[in-house]
């Protein structure tokens, strides 16, 4: 209705007004509440874009039943899987020192980071080395002929 939209309006309005304060010494300090407010929306606005984007599409991957009836290859890879997030957080958690079994425990998931940044590089480079591949083939045959 009207008087919704008028009081919405309002509210920036308002704000706008407060953040000219600024240009009087004397009450220079009301401009500080409009901006802590546009940083802290915006930062609100932010976190929740990344957990829904990034954070929760993880989680609901990862939680995965541990037993599967009639498939022992997807029962083994969900238990790899649940073992090596759990030993990743745990490698991330420094409230204990790493010495005898939370040393192991940290060193497996080490294990598991060193094997998932060894196959995210090894897909960056196989992918890059078929584009090389694919524009040589080009070369070579549609524009000197040689092949």
């Amino acid at each position: 209705t009207g008087s919704q939209g008028i009081i919405l309006a309002l509210i920036p309005f308002i704000l706008g007004l407060m953040m000219l304060t600024r240009l009087i010494p004397k009450i220079s300090w009301i401009s500080r509440w409009p901006m802590a407010f546009t940083v802290g929306l915006g930062a609100g606005l932010g976190i929740i874009g990344a957990l829904q984007g990034t954070l929760f599409p993880q989680l609901k991957a990862t939680i995965i039943p541990l037993w599967v009836p009639g498939s022992i290859y997807e029962t083994v890879n969900n238990l790899i899987i649940i073992v090596g997030v759990l030993t990743t957080i745990f490698y991330f958690f420094f409230s204990i020192e790493h010495k005898g079994t939370p040393g192991k425990i940290a060193r497996t998931g080490i294990i598991f980071i060193m094997i998932s940044f060894g196959a995210s590089f090894g897909y960056t480079v196989m992918a890059r080395v078929s584009l090389l591949i694919g524009r040589i083939g080009f070369l070579l045959s549609d524009w000197l002929r040689i092949i």
